[in-house]
């Protein structure tokens, strides 16, 4: 990154955290862990950055406003243990976000809370992460 005069002090490419256009080079959109962005190098960041991605790459081919923001959604679940594990999720504003995932108020997956069941939910996760998402199937949840 040093030698391209895209990065940071850190080594990091310089972006703006919202639209994810280089702010050194204005033809380069950057996602994942290479990016300067205030969140979380988790994978799950990659994943809701590529549909922003997307939408912002289309309308600066188009020369349009770009029409789509990241928030810095980010969530991870963290095994704690014993068949235990939690589950955090946040974004810029709100770090962690409480209550339960994906639905609010029933779940099944509780956010903050070490459970059981966010321990399975980690091993599902896994094998849809390698064998659908990676795949790029339709529908995968």
């Amino acid at each position: 990154m040093a030698k391209s005069g895209l990065g940071d002090e850190f080594g990091f490419a310089k972006a703006d955290r919202y639209t994810l256009q280089s702010t050194v080079k204005k033809n380069v959109f950057i996602i994942g862990d290479a990016g300067n962005f205030p969140t979380s190098k988790a994978g799950s960041v990659v994943h809701f950055q590529a549909d922003i991605l997307t939408e912002n790459l289309m309308c600066y081919i188009e020369e349009r406003p770009f029409t789509a923001k990241f928030d810095g959604h980010s969530n991870c679940y963290i095994e704690t243990g014993h068949g235990m594990g939690a589950l955090i999720d946040f974004n810029y504003d709100t770090e962690p976000l409480p209550g339960y995932f994906p639905f609010p108020g029933i779940g099944p997956f509780s956010l903050l809370k070490e459970s059981r069941v966010n321990h399975y939910g980690k091993l599902i996760f896994r094998w849809i992460y390698w064998h659908i998402l990676l795949k790029g199937k339709e529908n995968a949840y």
